[in-house]
């Protein structure tokens, strides 16, 4: 792979890590745009942000004379008449997950895995790597958003770098990694995975691949990351294996403090605050300051980067913690990760990606508990048919936090994974209608949405558009149409 190609083109841009790979090419020095549907998506103010063009269509023609490579995302398939194009012309084409496996052999590389809380794990680990260096510890990231209320730059060097690692298509499973933090397992992209216990050989078998002498860290609160632990204490003695959660025994149990502020027990005095609430958010945090930790002191010379306010003493782990703790308040959060809108005529207006069960029931606690006293309107677009017909058990409970429920019709999204014959989307809805107070409607168009929803919104609620499907902006289209009564 040639890794200085001057003008690249990224087919499929405008999704979560393919524009994240934009910003990184851009930010290396690189020439780069790219083409996507004419759909707006959350990442169009991300690309804008940097100046990356984005021309609409998937046409050949589209393709610039002086291109040196092209990455496509892995939605798209390499029959598409761009990339048949490109490759016509024998410039190099790479799929997404291809080309993060490259890149992640150029240096010592470091991963977020996990069925959740991957975005928000690796974003809160880059911030603290920034921050605890004062922006000099020489690595770049790759996750699949954008950091709120300050600089979404996340290059910083070429020393080692830190990826989100995906384990559909067992894409992670062709890169090269030395450590990395295990959020959670559980059954997911029934498309691929027929069962839980494939998802899990397939984290096994990347622990497996892990460096000799590197290092794994796993969420003791979750059951699949735990058992993960116990294969990696089995058949790999020779990484470092931590542990972090509420139920964790060591120096990483959490332990929780007055409202808002959390301890781990390696420095049982020392408490810091937290902006999140719900636990599985509380262990992504966690997560990520001891991936942080793990990455400094694996680095061969770690006492270049930290700032030279800490004084390093014989205990050089809690002081790092302590350090690193600091930081993690100052962290504003990701975009579609329980994301603040705006308000208007007293509802308040919510994003979130969360479309497993797991993440929902998530969500929905973490809402709860930052805006007591709020009635909860959530407007679900399920993202696959696949997953919505696997889970539709759990979806179904997912929303008993809930005070009304619009189900959107399923996303294909590009993987073209849709329903054949009666939407899944139409039998979750049917699943959740009739619950006691709970009003629940089925909507296959945007305007039947936005009327429905302007027709239940009073003061005091919460609209939040759920799902990895695209329904963000319906959120302002709806403020619009209640303006207009």
């Amino acid at each position: 792979m040639d890794t200085k190609s001057p003008t690249c083109y990224l087919v499929g841009i405008k999704g979560t890590g393919m524009a994240s790979l934009a910003v990184l090419l851009k930010r290396q020095g690189r020439v780069v745009r790219g083409c996507d549907t004419d759909e707006q998506f959350s990442t169009d103010v991300l690309l804008r942000e940097h100046a990356i063009p984005v021309d609409h269509g998937f046409h050949e023609d589209l393709l610039p004379l002086d291109t040196d490579l092209v990455v496509h995302s892995s939605a798209y398939d390499p029959t598409l008449p761009i990339l048949v194009h490109a490759a016509l012309r024998g410039i190099p084409v790479y799929s997404y997950p291809r080309y993060l496996a490259c890149l992640s052999r150029l240096q010592d590389s470091y991963a977020v895995a996990g069925t959740h809380g991957k975005t928000t794990t690796c974003a809160v680990a880059s911030h603290l790597l920034a921050s605890v260096s004062n922006r000099r510890f020489p690595f770049y990231t790759i996750y699949g958003s954008r950091q709120l209320g300050g600089s979404s730059d996340t290059f910083f060097g070429t020393d080692c770098a830190l990826f989100e690692a995906c384990e559909y298509q067992d894409h992670f499973l062709s890169y090269r990694f030395r450590g990395a933090v295990v959020t959670s397992i559980e059954h997911d992209h029934p498309d691929y995975f027929p069962t839980k216990d494939s998802v899990i050989e397939s984290f096994k078998r990347f622990v497996d691949a892990l460096e000799a002498g590197g290092f794994l860290i796993v969420c003791s609160d979750d059951a699949g990351a735990k058992e993960l632990g116990r294969y990696a204490k089995k058949h790999r003695a020779d990484l470092t294996l931590l542990s972090y959660g509420f139920s964790a025994s060591g120096p990483f149990q959490i332990l929780k403090g007055e409202e808002g502020t959390y301890r781990v027990s390696i420095l049982p005095d020392y408490s810091f605050a937290l902006a999140v609430h719900a636990p599985a958010l509380v262990n992504d945090y966690v997560g990520a300051m001891l991936l942080s930790l793990s990455i400094l002191l694996d680095r061969p010379k770690p006492n270049l980067y930290w700032s030279d306010e800490v004084l390093i003493t014989d205990e050089v782990v809690p002081t790092l913690v302590g350090r690193l703790g600091s930081h993690l308040a100052s962290f504003k959060g990701c975009s579609g990760r329980t994301e603040y809108l705006f308000s208007e005529n007293g509802v308040t207006y919510l994003d979130d990606y969360a479309h497993h069960p797991t993440e929902i029931m998530t969500s929905i606690e973490e809402v709860r508990s930052a805006y007591p006293g709020h009635r909860v309107l959530v407007l679900f677009c399920p993202h696959t048919a696949s997953r919505t017909k696997a889970l539709i058990d759990r979806f179904a409970a997912a929303f008993d936090g809930c005070d009304a429920v619009i189900v959107q019709k399923t996303y294909a999204s590009a993987r073209n994974d849709q329903a054949e014959g009666t939407d899944p989307a139409r039998d979750l809805a049917v699943r959740l209608q009739g619950r006691d107070g709970c009003p629940v409607a089925y909507c296959d168009t945007d305007q039947a949405c936005i009327s429905q929803a302007a027709s239940w919104l009073q003061e005091n609620w919460l609209c939040i558009t759920m799902g990895a499907g695209n329904n963000r902006h319906l959120c302002r289209e709806i403020a619009a149409f209640q303006r207009s009564f």
